[in-house]
């Protein structure tokens, strides 16, 4: 994938990286995936869920929405097709990517689910450049949602050979100390949204970005 920064970025797409799969979902999305059940906006609309796991989102939500997801897991990719959900469709990319902006510039989102908005930018100029094409993706009224929690901390992936006696060998996506720059700073999300005309609304210990 091509980026448009030149930071030196990890290469997932040729092996079978487990990452989140068959791992519980982290209390972040949960809390997400709780408000929006209760969210009669949830009809007939078109989803981006970045970062899509162990794909609990995707099984919940009503068939009626459609959902893309995108990881940069291809066990992830070949769980969430073996569900065989209606209209929901996983794709390998990275968010940071020129293939993100290629992939989505001309479908509009009701709603976008993204837990971690920042905490594994490589740089400031591609969290940025993302950050411009979430909002170019939303349809007017169109919302991102976030999680609080998840502005506070930063991380970075690496691959690694691992083994078990389940799966011996096998390659994984570990997390591993990132940046301390990636904390989201509420200040710095509101320099964003005021550049781009999007409200904000924190909810408990949620954040929404309006457009």
């Amino acid at each position: 994938m091509k980026f448009d920064c030149n930071c030196s970025k990890p290469l997932f797409i040729n092996r079978q990286y487990s990452y989140w799969e068959s791992r519980e979902t982290t209390s972040d999305e949960r809390e997400i995936i709780e408000k929006i059940l209760d969210d009669k906006f949830l009809f007939n609309k078109n989803i981006l869920h970045v970062g899509i796991g162990n794909s609990e989102l995707a099984k919940k939500i009503d068939a009626s929405n459609k959902i893309f997801g995108i990881t940069l897991s291809n066990n992830e990719i070949d769980y969430a097709k073996s569900l065989n959900l209606k209209n929901y469709k996983p794709i390998f990319c990275d968010k940071y990517s020129l293939k993100f902006k290629e992939i989505f510039h001309n479908i509009k989102f009701n709603l976008i689910i993204d837990t971690n908005l920042k905490s594994y930018s490589c740089c400031q100029s591609a969290f940025d450049n993302m950050m411009e094409s979430l909002f170019n993706y939303l349809e007017p009224g169109g919302r991102i949602i976030t999680s609080i929690n998840g502005m506070k901390w930063f991380k970075t992936l690496k691959p690694k050979l691992s083994f078990n006696f389940k799966n011996f060998l096998h390659y994984k996506m570990k997390e591993v100390s990132g940046n301390p720059n990636n904390i989201l700073k509420e200040s710095e999300l509101k320099n964003i949204c005021s550049k781009h005309r999007i409200k904000i609304l924190l909810h408990q210990k949620l954040c929404y970005l309006i457009k």
